[in-house]
């Protein structure tokens, strides 16, 4: 019998009945060790599992669980990896590193609902049967990160100076946690000011945010930032306006925002594309005009033959 195991955990029964029950459940040694590990949606992170101990062991004799709960999401038995269908094709384990004593999981395009502790268990055959190890831990923390701030500027006259009610909104997609929204304006106490922020998180839990900025403002300037505690990534965006010149408005968004990138190719190639239909046409017309007169030379007396629509025109020359 396997040591620490219940009953009926023997043999070529193991690997099926760990995967319906809990490793801990079964074996239950102590921890050794627990780590931290971040990462971000659609990356990989690699769960740490190492001991430098159990080097130059054959993966024949070797036994390695990745379980997270009481749900073993992946194994190395028998010489072979066993994967957990819900994980299919998203865990790795290195096993030309066992010999180094790396039993290390790599989990790939991680999701939110990835972030759980996950536990490494290692069985180690001897003479007397398999040695079962003490655990490592590892607790995996998912985030997001949030799209550049886009800015977007009404009001109920077109020129935004005169102390006309300013509407500023401020929005970013795609992250998670949800998010911190600050403000900056100048020269605007908080109290003439009102904030609503809505944020709309998707089934696969990555947040949209929709920031609100209401303010009374002659000339300001007004910054809006989106904050990601879990990354400690702060992303901000500016919008400047003037109204001491009359209704010129100037507005500045941020140069890295991903849906305003594609304005500034698609304008340079509209322009090309005109200028260049512009210079064919000229072309083509002066060539047509070069077709529409001929020298026809006839001894000594040359005759010009000009094209015109009433028919056929002849000049003695």
């Amino acid at each position: 019998m396997d040591p620490g195991c219940k009953p009926g955990l023997r043999g070529t029964r193991l690997l099926p009945v760990l995967f319906e029950c809990g490793l801990i459940l079964c074996w239950g040694p102590g921890y050794l060790s627990t780590i931290a590990v971040s990462g971000i949606v659609g990356e990989s992170a690699l769960l740490s599992c190492e001991d430098s101990t159990l080097e130059n062991h054959a993966n024949d004799g070797i036994r390695v669980y990745w379980q997270r709960g009481d749900q073993c999401i992946h194994a190395f038995h028998s010489g072979k990896e066993h994967a957990n269908q819900n994980y299919s094709n998203r865990v790795k384990l290195f096993t030309d590193k066992f010999k180094d004593g790396n039993f290390s999981l790599l989990l790939s395009d991680l999701r939110v609902s990835d972030a759980a502790e996950y536990t490494c268990v290692i069985q180690i055959k001897q003479e007397t049967g398999y040695k079962v190890l003490p655990i490592v831990s590892a607790i995996l923390q998912v985030a997001a990160h949030y799209t550049e701030p886009v800015l977007a500027v009404e009001a109920g006259q077109t020129d935004l100076g005169g102390g006309a009610l300013v509407k500023v909104i401020c929005s970013s997609w795609g992250g998670y946690p949800e998010p911190t929204v600050h403000w900056t304006t100048l020269d605007i106490p908080n109290e003439n000011r009102t904030v609503e922020n809505q944020i709309h998180c998707s089934s696969s839990e990555l947040c949209n945010i929709t920031s609100v900025l209401w303010i009374h403002a002659k000339s300001n300037f007004v910054s809006c930032s989106i904050y990601n505690a879990k990354l400690q990534e702060n992303k901000t965006a500016t919008v400047h306006w003037n109204s001491s010149q009359g209704s010129q408005t100037k507005m500045t968004l941020p140069v890295s925002d991903p849906h305003h990138r594609w304005i500034i190719p698609v304008v340079l190639v509209t322009v090309f594309i005109a200028v260049s239909l512009s210079v064919y046409i000229l072309l083509k017309a002066s060539s047509l005009l070069n077709k529409k007169r001929c020298h026809i030379e006839d001894g000594h007396r040359h005759v010009q033959i000009q094209l015109l629509p009433e028919g056929l025109e002849t000049k003695n020359v």
